[in-house]
């Protein structure tokens, strides 16, 4: 997100040099060319409007009193944070602006950003090189140009948001390792005086997972681990009102058992889990007895998340995706506050005439104002509605692609040839008649899924945008469709894992939607190995591969384990166990860098030098050996980057050569050069 009136000079400057280095590369794909020769393809959509859009306005979170707004914008050259009141208009000059750079990654934090219980006070989570190693920040929403305060300016310390402090203070919760890397201990911080003080540590005969805090903002719960080994039983437990902790569940080492909402004075607690079920199902538990009642379930699929009022009571909605994405509404009254909410945006145009869901995203201490997030085929809009007056005001500035411009995410499912379905998602290019070329984009995890998309400026759609057909497929493994299902991938990461992959591209081949000629293989992670192994085995004739931070040495992957995992066991599982000679010299058989020499096509390896998961060593050897054996490779390294790449300048020279790399190997379009790509690159 990118742009600034001090840079305009500068580009103008360039542009006559630049105009024929822009020049956008026709497709040589049969198919494609035939296309665009019929005038049947989209115009081509700049690669900056994927990565760096100027006008990105989104993530809304109204403060407790429901009296200002807080969101994600461009702020000069970089990623910020903006602010208003919430009846202020969008753009006004009540508005102030923050520069924080790119933010961590939500799902290794807690929220990225967030208000403190005073509606003045914003926290936020910085990973400054990629490491993992994030810091909490507090800025002053009534002062812009104040100087953020570091809550945990400590290098090579973990630090997360946990939860906010009493109501209408500064005060707010978070965790960190610094004393002991391999743990978390919880703290309260208070932004007013600018003070931290420790609420609870975990020793070592503790082993403390996670920390919970209560409706009454007080310690409520933790998880803690029972024995040194992972893969222990954990223990749930709820601290009492002397302050003795009792334990609610035990949770064996392949359950699972997700803490939402402990209400103390209530008696109640809220939980997802598949304790005594194959899916995951949403419960509620009575503190006193132990009693469980199941709130909501799915015979298909597990349930995702839940959504709970700020302050107390129970979950008003849970969301599931069985194919498409879908928000049940538990609140009958609420669902039928947001339906009307829906119809008036559908008659102002808004939205499409049947959005895939809309739920609530941010709501008010008291509910009576919510920031409604509604979901279309197209366009994903965020709207501020208050219940009292049944106002409705639209957030996020108009972004909807022109008709006919990007493609629909269909979803799929098929049946492998030992009988198992497997469920994944597809894109088809606009304009391109019979097959077309293909990338399979291969997700990580593998104990992660795929999801379905709108169609709005995504990477999938970017690709799509070049003529090429996206596979998608939630191979054996995958989270999100039960414990069988997840489970059906052990010790088959180099075996029926890559046969689901193989069968999911025949099934694309015998649908006529993509070309058996031209395929192309991207992943980051475990499907960056995937993407090895595929190359390696060879079931379809790969026209080239895309290597994002992927796994070409199993053990050296396990050996080098990050001090806050607890999760070995779920490795031991899936690939074997380092520890034991005999698995260990099968991981390594089954590793790419054991069998790297059967790759012949060209490969693109991409990797951040922070990476704590997959250590970059595993590239460089991918690279080393490819090169020695005169093999087509190129490699790309950011050296302010860790497990994905985040920042926005890298982002773009990455799907630049992504574009190319493709254009070259499967003869899709190519928009050129990028005039973004003039901006330098600031390590932030």
């Amino acid at each position: 997100m990118v742009h600034g009136p001090r840079w305009l000079a500068v580009l103008a400057a360039s542009l006559t040099m630049l105009t024929l280095a822009a020049c956008s590369t026709a497709p040589t794909d049969p198919a494609l060319a035939q296309a665009q020769k019929s005038g049947d393809l989209p115009p081509l959509v700049p690669l900056r409007r994927f990565v760096a859009n100027i006008d990105y306005v989104d993530g809304h979170s109204l403060s407790p009193d429901g009296k200002k707004l807080l969101w994600v914008q461009t702020v000069g050259t970089d990623v910020g944070l903006a602010v208003r009141a919430s009846d202020a208009p969008l753009g006004g000059p009540g508005t102030r602006t923050f520069a924080t750079g790119t933010l961590a990654r939500p799902f290794i934090s807690g929220p990225t950003y967030s208000w403190l219980p005073d509606g003045r006070y914003i926290s936020y989570i910085k990973d400054f090189t990629g490491d993992e190693n994030t810091q909490l920040f507090v800025l002053d929403s009534d002062a812009p140009d104040a100087k953020p305060w570091a809550v945990t300016p400590w290098p090579g310390v973990r630090s997360a948001y946990v939860a906010r402090g009493e109501p209408g203070s500064a005060r707010f919760y978070f965790s960190t390792n610094r004393r002991d890397r391999s743990s978390m201990d919880l703290f309260e911080a208070d932004a007013a005086t600018r003070t931290v003080r420790e609420v609870a540590r975990s020793e070592p005969d503790s082993r403390v997972v996670s920390w919970f805090i209560g409706t009454d903002r007080q310690l409520a719960g933790r998880t803690r681990q029972l024995g040194s080994e992972d893969g222990s039983d954990l223990a749930v437990e709820i601290r009492a009102a002397d302050g003795s902790w009792q334990r609610l569940r035990t949770v064996k080492p392949f359950d699972f058992f997700a803490l939402h909402r402990i209400d103390p004075k209530g008696g109640r607690l809220w939980a997802m889990t598949n304790m005594g079920r194959d899916k995951a199902a949403l419960v509620e538990i009575d503190l006193a007895s132990g009693r469980e009642r199941v709130l909501a379930e799915d015979a298909d699929v597990d349930l995702d998340y839940a959504q709970y009022p700020p302050a107390e009571g129970a979950p008003y909605g849970y969301a599931k995706e069985p194919g498409l994405p879908r928000f049940e509404y538990l609140d009958a009254a609420l669902a039928g506050e947001v339906a009307k909410a829906v119809q008036t945006a559908r008659e102002r145009d808004w939205i499409d005439a049947d959005p895939v869901l809309t739920r609530p995203q941010s709501v008010s201490e008291d509910s009576r104002r919510m920031v409604l997030r509604t979901v279309g085929g197209e366009e994903s809009v965020e709207m501020l509605l208050d219940r009292d007056t049944r106002q409705l005001t639209r957030l996020t500035p108009p972004r909807k692609p022109e008709p006919g411009l990007f493609s629909p995410t269909e979803p799929f499912a098929f049946k492998t040839s030992d009988g198992l379905t497997v469920h994944g998602y597809v894109v088809r290019p606009r304009g391109v008649k019979g097959p077309a070329p293909l990338v399979v984009d291969i997700h990580g995890g593998p104990w992660a899924r795929d999801s379905w998309q709108t169609a709005g400026f995504t990477n999938t759609q970017m690709l799509a945008n070049r003529g090429y057909a996206v596979l998608k497929v939630n191979y054996r493994g995958s989270t999100g469709y039960g414990r069988a299902f997840m489970l059906a991938g052990a010790h088959e990461y180099n075996g029926r894992i890559q046969r689901d992959i193989a069968e999911a591209v025949q099934w694309a081949i015998d649908q006529g939607i993509g070309d058996p000629q031209r395929i192309a293989v991207l992943g980051g992670s475990f499907g960056g190995f995937s993407v090895l192994a595929q190359l390696i085995q060879k079931p379809h004739d790969y026209r080239c591969g895309i290597d994002m931070v992927g796994v070409a040495n199993w053990p050296r992957v396990i050996e080098n384990w990050p001090p806050f995992w607890r999760n070995r066991h779920y490795f031991a599982m899936t690939f074997g166990d380092v520890a034991k000679p005999d698995e260990r010299a099968e991981m390594l058989a089954n590793s790419p860098i054991s069998n790297i020499d059967r790759i012949t096509v060209p490969l693109l390896v991409i990797h951040g030098g922070n990476d704590v998961r997959v250590l970059r060593q595993d590239s460089d050897d991918v690279v080393a050996e490819l090169r020695r054996l005169g093999r087509p490779v190129q490699y790309m390294t950011f050296p302010d980057e860790g497990h994905s790449v985040r920042k926005w300048r890298n982002r773009l020279a990455l799907w630049r050569e992504v574009e190319d790399t493709l254009a070259t190997c499967l003869g899709g379009r190519s928009n050129g050069f990028d005039y973004y790509e003039l901006m330098p690159r600031q390590m932030r």
